[in-house]
Parts: structure tokens; C-alpha cells; sequence
């Protein structure tokens, strides 16, 4: 009798100790917010909560970079928006200096305006965005031009770089997002000689034929404006391009995001309201076991052996 006695105490006790380790564990789920917060929790489960947060980290860093390169591609396109206005400007200048009617020192009026449209070319060129020259291609760290009255273009390229730099969507796939400068205002032939389409040739052979009064100059320049302005809209265009290619992406890198953390939160996350639930019945329970535990007879060996047991 006294060992079944025991026997008995050391189940209620082992029945305790449970009660008291389920409410322990709900109340760490409910405080954590994580019904698998280690592997002991639910080994089965582990391997899937740790892909699913590998996957959401990588989506999350996509959507980051996108939305870094996304500040760096609109500023680029406002620079040639800015560009292209200043081209037009310099065309109704080259159309007023080839007029018959206008004087020598009005043509030399008009090149000192052309002379600051291509100082303000030369700013578009150096454009930077977060300290950055958005223009630079893989060395975005020194401005790539500068005024030189002794050139044929009206400036020196002080830094020459490829633009290797590619962005990468949700999906894996790598695109494009900028151009550099010499691409876009100083495009050269295979022989490193400036081409029909290059903005600083265009503009500043504008310059020099209204400050030196050469009407057929001028009227030259006015065709090679066109063929710059053309050239630069197609550069505006590759911007636009890569806007729209980058709002998709982003879009599409959301609702990996979305898929990511509904799935990761369905298998990892506490479900609040079962957990609340279960934590009131856990604690009744437990409060009962003590108080039954309480009520129980407390007979020693003298009691048992006075009572002739």
C-alpha cells in the first residue's frame, strides 16, 4: 500500500511537471510570437522555416536595391530631360544667328548663350545622385568632364569607364540601368573621334561658327543639332525603358515578399488566439492539479501502522 502510495504521488507529480511545461511553452509562443522559435520545437518543421526565411531575406534585398537604383535611374532621367530642353535652346539660337539680317555682334551675343548651354551640358554630364555620378559607369567616384576652349568639342573627358553594372529582379534575371557620359554627350567612332551624334561637337561648333560670324557654320551646326538631339532622345528613351522595367520589378519582388512572410508566418508564427485559448486551459488545469494535489491525505508510516495497516 505505501508503495502504490508512492507510485501514486510520483505520476501526480510527473502529470505536475508536464502542466507546468505546456503552460511555460504557450507562454512562450504568445510573448515570442513564434510557436517554432528553435529546432526542438518542431524539428519536421525546421528545414522549411529556414528556407522560407533565406528566400524573404534575398527578395527583401532585391526590393532594397531596386528601390536604391530606382533614386540613381530617375535622377539620370531628369538630367537628360534637362539636356535635351537645353539642345532645343541652342537650335532656336542657331536658327536666329543664320538669319542674313542678324549682326556680327549679335551672332557674338548668341555664342556667349550657346558658350553657357555648353557649360551647363558639362553640369548635366556630372550629374550625381547620394554622391554618386550617375553618369560614370563603373567609376562613379570623379567627375567625368570639364570645359577646354582648345578642344574640338569644347571639353576634356577626364575619366574613361565602362557601365558593367547590372541590377537583378526577383526572378534572377539581370538588366541594365545606366549609360555614361561619353555615351550619352561625347559618342565616338571606332577611331575615337567624336561622330555626328556627339551633344558637345554639335554645340560647340555652334558656338564657334556664331562667334565667328561664319553663317555657313552656322547653318551647319544647325543640322548636326538635330542629329544630336535625336540621338540624345534615344538615350532618354533607354531611361524610360529601365523606369518601367523597374517598377515591374519591384512589383513582382513584393509579392515574392508577401508569398515569403504569409507562408513563413502560417508555419512559424504563434497563432495568437488558439494560443490565448489554450494558455487559459492550461492554467486552469494546472491551478486544479494543485489544489486536488493539496487535498490529498497525508498518512505516515506511524498512521498506517497504528491503524493496523
Amino acid at each position: 500500500m505505501i508503495q502504490n502510495s508512492s507510485a501514486v504521488g510520483q505520476q501526480f507529480l510527473a502529470n505536475l511537471q508536464l502542466l507546468q511545461q505546456q503552460l511555460a511553452e504557450t507562454q512562450a509562443q504568445i510573448s515570442s510570437g513564434y510557436r517554432i522559435s528553435q529546432p526542438s520545437d518542431n524539428p519536421g518543421a525546421l528545414g522549411d522555416v529556414l528556407q522560407l526565411e533565406s528566400d524573404l531575406g534575398k527578395v527583401t534585398q532585391v526590393a532594397s536595391n531596386l528601390t536604391s537604383v530606382s533614386g540613381e535611374v530617375n535622377t539620370a532621367e531628369s538630367a537628360l530631360e534637362n539636356a535635351t530642353q537645353l539642345l532645343q535652346q541652342a537650335g532656336s539660337l542657331a536658327a536666329q544667328g543664320a538669319s542674313s539680317t542678324v549682326t556680327p555682334s549679335e551672332r557674338t551675343a548668341l555664342s556667349q548663350q550657346v558658350a553657357q548651354i555648353l557649360s551647363e551640358l558639362v553640369s548635366s554630364s556630372n550629374t550625381t545622385f547620394e554622391g554618386r555620378y550617375v553618369f560614370g559607369g563603373d567609376n562613379t567616384s570623379s567627375p567625368l568632364y570639364q570645359l577646354d576652349p582648345s578642344s574640338s568639342t569644347g571639353v576634356d573627358q577626364l575619366v574613361t569607364a565602362p557601365s558593367t553594372r547590372l541590377i537583378q529582379d526577383a526572378t534572377g534575371i539581370t538588366f541594365a540601368v545606366s549609360l555614361t557620359a561619353q555615351q550619352i554627350f561625347d559618342h565616338r567612332d571606332s577611331s575615337n573621334q567624336p561622330d555626328a551624334s556627339n551633344v558637345f561637337l554639335a554645340v560647340n561648333s555652334l558656338a564657334s561658327a556664331l562667334a565667328n560670324n561664319n553663317q555657313a557654320g552656322i547653318t551647319a551646326a544647325v543640322s548636326s543639332l538635330q542629329t544630336a538631339q535625336d540621338y540624345l532622345s534615344q538615350q532618354l528613351q533607354f531611361y524610360g525603358g529601365v523606369q518601367d522595367r523597374i517598377s515591374s520589378a519591384t512589383d513582382v519582388a513584393q509579392k515574392f515578399q508577401l508569398q515569403d512572410q504569409t507562408s513563413l508566418g502560417q508555419l512559424r508564427d504563434t497563432d495568437m488566439a488558439s494560443a490565448s485559448v489554450a494558455l487559459t486551459q492550461e492554467q486552469t488545469s494546472y491551478q486544479a492539479a494543485v489544489q486536488a494535489e493539496a487535498a490529498l491525505p497525508r498518512t505516515s508510516l506511524f498512521n498506517y501502522l497504528q491503524n493496523g495497516g
